[in-house]
Formats: C-alpha cells, sequence, structure tokens
C-alpha cells in the first residue's frame, strides 16, 4: 500500500512540474516556427513578438507586417507617379487639345464660401499600420492536451482587433467568433493547424438576404521543418436566400484535399483536390443555373532532373434555361493541361528568386515590377531549352448525343540562346506542335447552326468526316503548318503557293 501511495504521489508530482518544463520547450518551438514562416513566406516580418510564460498556460503576442521592403513602393503617392509614368496624363494631354484648364480644374479646389468653417480631412491611417496585423497565441502546455491528445503544446491563436472592429464583426458574425485557429505541436517536431468556422445563419444589416452555412473546417498537417505537408477541408453547405429578390444561391459539399512533399528548395510534389458537389442559383424571372461536380485536381511529378505538373479542371452535369432553349445539355466539362519535361534544377531556382524578391527593398513599383520580371524572363527562357512540352489532355465536352475534344502537344525542340536573342522569328522553327480536333457530328448539329457549320468545314477541306465522326488534325514542324496533312500559310508569315485548302502540294523534284 505504502509503494502505491508513493507511485501515485511522484506520478501526481510529474503531471505537476512537466507542463512547466514542457512549456519551455513550447516557447522554443514557437519561435522556431515563426522563423520557419518568415523563411517560407518572406513577404511577412515579424516586427514585434512577446511571450509571457505560466506554469499551466503561456501567451504569445507576435505582430506581423506585409510587404515590409516594399513599403516605400506601396505608398499611394509612388503608385500613382508609377502609373503616370506608364501611361502618361491623358488628363493634362486633353487639357492642352481643348484649352479648358479651368474646365479641368478639380471641383474642391474652389475655396470656401465666406464665413465658412474650412474642412479639415480626416487623417488618413500610414500605410504601414495599415500592412500590419497582430495575432495574440494561448498556449496550453502539454504533454496532456484535453481533447487534442498529448503533444508539446495547443495554440489557440485570436486576431487582435480594436473595439470598433470587433463591435462590426460582432454584428454580423454574433459574439462567437468566426473563425478559431488551433495548432497541436507533436513531440516529433510536426503538427496540425486547424481552422474552422462554426455553422450560423447571418441576416446583414439593411438587408432581407439571410446566409446560411453549415460548419466550415480545414485541417493543415505539416512535419518538422515543413518538409511535408497535407490538406483535408470540409464545407457541407452555404445557402444564401434574398427574400426581397426573390433569389437563392446554394453550394453543397465543398471538399479539399492534398498532400506534399519538398523534393528540393522550394520545389515539392504533391496532389491537390478541389471540388464542390453542386452550385444553383435561381432568381425572381424563373431562370436557373445548375453545376455539378465540379473540380479541379493538380499533380506535380518530379523524377531525375525533370518536373510535370497537370491540372485537370470542369465539371459534371451543367443545367440552365439558357442551355435547355438551344437544345444543349452537357453532361461533362473537360479543361484537362499540363506541362511536362520542366528542368528541376531551373525550376528550383526560379521558385527561390522569386521568393527572394519580397525581401528586397524597392523604392518604386517599377523596381518592385522589374524585380519579379528578372527572374521570369531570364529562369523561363532557361527552362525553354530544356525542351518544355504544353500537354493539351482534354480540352472539351460531352453531352447526350456525342462528345467533343481537342487533344495534342506544343513543345520547344532545341532552342538556343541565339533564337531567344532574335525574339519570336528565332522560335518559330523549333516550335513543333501536333493537335487533334475529334468532335461527333451528331452533337454538332444540335448546336444552332450546326449542320451548316459542319457542312462548310468539311467542304473547305478543314474537317473530315470519319465515321460518324468529324476530325481535324493541325501539325506544326520545322516552321511549316499543315491541315489535315495540306500545307496552309501561317497568317502574317506566309506559307505555301496559293492553291487552296482542297488542292494536293505541288510534286517536288
Amino acid at each position: 500500500m505504502k509503494k502505491l501511495v508513493v507511485a501515485v504521489v511522484v506520478l501526481a508530482a510529474l503531471l505537476l512540474v512537466a507542463p512547466f518544463g514542457v512549456g519551455k520547450l513550447a516557447e522554443k518551438r514557437l519561435d522556431r516556427g515563426l522563423d520557419k514562416l518568415v523563411e517560407e513566406a518572406p513577404y511577412l516580418t515579424v516586427v514585434d513578438r512577446k511571450y509571457t510564460g505560466g506554469w499551466f498556460k503561456s501567451e504569445q503576442v507576435v505582430t506581423f507586417e506585409v510587404f515590409s521592403a516594399w513599403m516605400k513602393a506601396l505608398e499611394p503617392k509612388a503608385m500613382e507617379e508609377a502609373m503616370e509614368d506608364a501611361i502618361g496624363s491623358d488628363a493634362e494631354a486633353n487639357v492642352e487639345e481643348t484649352g479648358d484648364a479651368a474646365d479641368a480644374a478639380p471641383a474642391d479646389s474652389a475655396e470656401p464660401a465666406e464665413g465658412a468653417e474650412p474642412a479639415v480631412p480626416e487623417a488618413a491611417p500610414k500605410l504601414n499600420e495599415m500592412m500590419r496585423f497582430t495575432v495574440r497565441n494561448e498556449v496550453l502546455h502539454g504533454p496532456v492536451l484535453g481533447l487534442s491528445g498529448f503533444g508539446i503544446a495547443r495554440v489557440d491563436s485570436h486576431f487582435v482587433m480594436s473595439d470598433e472592429i470587433r463591435k462590426k464583426v460582432e454584428e454580423i458574425f454574433g459574439p462567437k467568433t468566426p473563425l478559431e485557429i488551433s495548432t497541436r505541436f507533436g513531440f516529433l517536431g510536426g503538427g496540425t493547424t486547424t481552422f474552422k468556422s462554426e455553422g450560423r445563419t447571418i441576416k446583414p444589416k439593411d438587408s432581407k438576404a439571410t446566409i446560411t452555412y453549415d460548419t466550415l473546417k480545414l485541417a493543415v498537417g505539416f512535419s518538422k521543418n515543413a518538409d511535408q505537408y497535407d490538406l483535408d477541408g470540409k464545407w457541407p453547405k452555404l445557402q444564401i436566400v434574398d427574400s426581397s429578390e426573390n433569389t437563392q444561391f446554394v453550394m453543397t459539399d465543398m471538399t479539399l484535399d492534398g498532400d506534399g512533399k519538398r523534393v528540393r528548395g522550394d520545389l515539392f510534389d504533391g496532389d491537390f483536390d478541389f471540388g464542390i458537389e453542386k452550385i444553383g442559383f435561381t432568381d425572381k424571372e424563373g431562370s436557373s443555373f445548375e453545376l455539378n461536380g465540379l473540380h479541379y485536381v493538380v499533380n506535380t511529378d518530379t523524377k531525375a532532373d525533370f518536373t510535370s505538373v497537370s491540372a485537370r479542371m470542369g465539371s459534371g452535369e451543367v443545367k440552365s434555361k439558357e442551355l435547355a432553349a438551344m437544345g444543349v445539355h452537357l453532361k461533362e466539362v473537360h479543361y484537362d493541361v499540363g506541362v511536362r519535361h520542366l528542368h528541376a534544377p531551373t525550376l528550383e531556382k526560379l521558385l527561390a528568386e522569386l521568393k527572394a524578391v519580397y525581401a528586397k527593398p524597392v523604392d518604386t513599383a517599377v523596381e518592385a515590377n522589374d524585380l519579379i520580371m528578372a527572374p521570369l524572363k531570364e529562369k523561363g527562357m532557361e527552362l525553354l531549352k530544356y525542351d518544355p512540352e504544353f500537354v493539351i489532355e482534354r480540352i472539351g465536352i460531352v453531352t447526350p448525343d456525342g462528345d467533343g475534344a481537342i487533344k495534342g502537344t506544343v513543345k520547344l525542340v532545341g532552342a538556343t540562346p541565339e533564337d531567344f536573342a532574335t525574339g519570336s522569328m528565332g522560335l518559330i522553327g523549333k516550335i513543333d506542335a501536333d493537335i487533334t480536333v475529334d468532335v461527333s457530328e451528331k452533337m454538332i448539329q444540335k448546336f444552332p447552326n450546326g449542320s451548316t457549320m459542319a457542312g462548310a468545314a468539311v467542304d473547305s477541306g478543314y474537317m473530315k468526316r470519319e465515321k460518324e465522326r468529324l476530325v481535324c488534325k493541325i501539325v506544326f514542324a520545322k516552321g511549316a503548318l499543315t491541315v489535315n496533312g495540306k500545307p496552309q500559310p501561317i497568317p502574317g508569315l506566309g506559307g505555301p503557293p496559293d492553291g487552296g485548302m482542297g488542292e494536293e502540294p505541288p510534286p517536288q523534284e
């Protein structure tokens, strides 16, 4: 019995003492996290941080500034001067042409009426104040983090707002905070940040609209040193009803999933999947629009020294009164494209230079633009030297009467620095393109004037009938363009001798 009592006392002592020691670890972890955040997002600067330690709980207050190094360039006067340099002063030019300088003078330049008090403009907040925001972190020390499980710490983050702004937010969203941010730091260096907005009904002031939404939640997991991440987000429903206009908007089942792993520098491989089950809209005129299965999926894959990026965008069934009036029924819409054979070392350097741009002080908007464009131009041309390919996997639609799509590739082969020096003319001969347009003739006939346009395309040779489909094959290689095997002139660059689309090219000796 005595041993049991001793064990209980020792355990209780450990549980009481542990949070203080873990709190010290949590402070170091938070500081490292802030340093890593600024490193990964250099457009953010920590201008002030304060940490107040406690036994079981601590508090950290951090003030961030956005685009600190670009502050002078973002001043309204600097932006105005940059615009004047770029487009000139049209107002002054108009005054010189018409001679009506007096009419061109701003109305507010007139002297105040006799006896009237001169207007005193309100002092506008300074730009650096506008670009700052403060976050207060409430830190619960581990190892036991309540319902969050075990870990170094749980951090609940809150934006620090003035009384005026807080009052306006409460008027719209109610007394409970509209966005909850909580981060759990694990023992091994990683963690998870969760963003949550509890479902509610909002009735904006001076409006007959009602906004209702279910709880929105997004979890972002990250590893030590942010070398891996994963995303998991859900928003079941958003509905907006305006009784004065008799309109309704509904969105259901928004999801966001993804994961990534650092492969070199700032280059990550991974998948990103965004989707919405349905978007619907109706108005008082009886018009309606419904979009189903909206999706946006991106995949990045690096093998050896080359990276491929593919993006699939599109939807399932699309319904609207206007489409129905035309007799068109869209079952699927696809916009699937990609880029292959991107030189990974060059891409890594491009990403690093673009990130570093935000930390370089600039005085004018012109300097900022030049800083951004310089790595894009230099590394962009470097990427083109490795024969990248733009891939059209499928751009098209599917209907009950058939489908139609554009597929193919466009690539740059054997480009040299000399080709870039001569401009577009030097690169034309290095372009290699193979594009196929393949559509169901039955589907085309459902569109207004579809039969007429299809017949004209076939008669001119731009389309060929293959069974019940219309096909056009476009090939550009070694500076020559052919459509369905027939040479064609290149707009602005000339081409084969006159002869028309339907004639065979003259035999070569």
